[in-house]
């Protein structure tokens, strides 16, 4: 059960707490929102503006709209024949009959459905039913209630929310009631598509009329807060240890955490070094770095009339490789690149880093400038071990200086480095993080189905949308899939191109995509840094990991025939899908 809106837990009304403690047994196919206000316009009728206690909505049964009334209610007729409400008593506070509050929404409400809900092509407009009872819950008969003025079979009393089934038949027979405003039948109720839900959700939950679906798969993820304060506990645990590894599957949150613990080291003046393989990494890293020294000098600013330079000691970031280049560069060692490329970065760099250390640490202004008191390293498994050597050796104190190790074992991509198998790796003290944040369920079941790796999340993650694939015989037919995918997510979803990813399976070199022509694509190439804004960027697996987008387009999915190749594809086909947040559209070879 989804109580989308719920009741403040001081609400002084009995009736209201009561409803919402029932209405969370129910199953999932209801929606409920508790003391909501409904702003809306109607041509030729203006502005509606009103608020109701409880509102029911079923995809089957249409839409319950509950007054409720705590105490005993009752009636009397005055001498002018006006009938007066009266609760334990009294005359109601607010003068008003509570079946009117309802019951002048109902049509309202219905002429605004067919407004706000856009219909398919081949229906004029969506028809919601909406419906109205009242709850008396402190009350378990009708007595002194005038069946004239209010229908039994309108009234939620104390019996019917004793058990939830019974109170789940009662709403449906409320909303299946006939009505006398549409010739004594029940008013008609459409199933929504998944787009007209949105807008419905998004209306009742008091943000708007009319909202996309693209917008709301963008919004953060509703259980991101309780992923933040699980993850910073767990970086709060490991804040005494001076060594500690992180082992996590994909969309954890390790690069999250990475960032809190530089923040966090930075800020007690300890100077930080971060690692990662790629590029694009990187950046990300630094950029949300310098997210959060902006909002404290914002927040410096605010308090105090003046920016006093928020002071930290420094975080730098950089990709392993241009590690090696900085320091190879400041000696004046930096090899040049001969024929074999990879020589060059996986031998060549990393003895030139190492050979530069050696002599940065004779000289005093040296060592101050190029060493820290600590070391983070991300993506660790895509490290050779000895490059975990040379980023551990930029410590000050190599024997008590601070290092973390964050890593994921399943997206191990390069099967000759064993940075994870390194001995000082091996000696640090492990957390593991064993359930993501970052993929809906149905995403995750399609990179069980397709890899047999099973990723496991949370009983609040949400179901998404299905996985689409498409099948491709030749690059040309692939193309022509990747333009009609990206129209279909910008046409349906209202998405930008900085919301949709590419991600080959490949290297450019290498993909049926490489001679694509289409100047919205282009390719993020290595030693670009940055994804390419007003563009949608086509990246190889081996650079994305670590990021995300809302939706990713997994291209060149070509199963290897040999078997021994498999197992390195299942892992790339993890990387690549696990990239997409919300939407993940497949294109694969027959």
């Amino acid at each position: 059960m989804s109580i989308r809106a719920n009741v403040d837990p001081n609400n002084p009304s009995r009736v209201e707490i009561e409803l919402a403690r029932i209405a969370a047994s129910l199953d999932d196919d209801w929606q409920v929102w508790m003391n909501r206000r409904l702003n809306f316009d109607l041509p030729g009728s203006g502005s509606m503006y009103r608020e109701v206690d409880c509102i029911f909505y079923h995809r089957v049964y249409g839409m319950l709209i509950v007054e409720c009334k705590s105490g005993t209610i009752s009636t009397r007729r005055q001498s002018n024949g006006q009938i007066v409400w009266l609760q334990s008593g009294k005359v109601m506070d607010d003068g008003k009959n509570p079946v009117e509050q309802v019951v002048t929404l109902i049509s309202p409400l219905h002429e605004y459905m067919k407004l706000l809900l856009r219909a398919p092509a081949n229906k004029e407009f969506y028809r919601v039913r909406v419906q109205w009872a009242v709850c008396f819950s402190d009350m378990n008969c009708m007595e002194g209630l005038p069946l004239a003025e209010l229908p039994q079979r309108r009234v939620l009393l104390g019996p019917d929310m004793w058990d939830v089934k019974k109170f789940e038949e009662r709403l449906i027979e409320i909303l299946k009631t006939p009505a006398e405003a549409f010739g004594g039948t029940p008013y008609p109720n459409d199933y929504l598509d998944e787009e007209a839900y949105f807008a419905l959700q998004n209306f009742l939950d008091g943000n708007g009329d009319v909202v996309s679906e693209g917008d709301v798969l963008k919004l953060e993820n509703p259980y991101a807060e309780q992923a933040t304060e699980m993850q910073q506990m767990m970086m709060e645990s490991i804040s005494r240890n001076a060594r500690m590894r992180v082992e996590g599957v994909a969309g954890s949150g390790k690069s999250r955490m990475v960032v809190w613990e530089a923040l966090r080291l930075s800020r007690i003046g300890k100077s930080v070094a971060i690692a990662c393989y790629n590029d694009l990494l990187a950046d990300e890293l630094q950029r949300e770095m310098d997210q959060v020294l902006e909002r404290d000098r914002a927040a410096v600013l605010k308090r105090y009339g003046r920016d006093g330079g928020v002071s930290f000691a420094p975080v730098e970031i950089h990709a392993y490789s241009e590690w090696c280049k900085k320091y190879a560069k400041a000696v004046k060692i930096l090899p040049k690149m001969g024929k074999d490329v990879s020589q060059y970065y996986d031998k060549d760099l990393p003895q030139a880093f190492t050979q530069a250390k050696l002599v940065m640490r004779k000289d005093k202004k040296m060592r101050e400038k190029f060493f820290f008191d600590a070391v983070i390293i991300d993506e660790g498994q895509d490290f050779a071990g000895e490059w975990v050597d040379t980023m551990v050796d930029l410590l000050r104190d190599t024997e008590r200086g601070i290092v973390r190790f964050f890593y994921d074992p399943a997206q191990r991509l390069y099967g000759t480095r064993d940075g994870i198998e390194n001995p000082q790796v091996k000696a640090m003290p492990v957390i593991v993080l064993n359930r993501g944040f970052r993929n809906t369920k149905k995403i995750l079941e399609w990179v069980a189905k397709n890899t047999g790796i099973r990723l496991q999340c949370y009983n609040n993650t949400l179901q998404g949308k299905a996985v689409k694939e498409f099948r491709y015989t030749d690059a040309s037919e692939q193309e022509k899939l990747l333009v009609d995918s990206y129209d279909y997510l910008v046409d349906r979803y209202k998405l930008s191109s900085s919301d949709i990813l590419v991600v080959s399976m490949c290297s450019e070199r290498s993909s049926g995509l490489k001679n694509l022509k289409d100047e919205r694509f282009v390719w993020n190439r290595v030693g670009g840094k940055k994804l390419i804004k007003d563009k949608v960027n086509i990246v190889s697996a081996y650079r994305i990991k670590g990021l995300d987008a809302v939706a990713v387009i997994l291209v060149d999915v070509e199963e290897p025939s040999e078997i021994s190749r498999r197992d390195d594809w299942k892992r790339r086909l993890l990387v690549g899908a696990t990239r997409a947040k919300q939407l993940l559209t497949v294109l694969r070879k027959k």
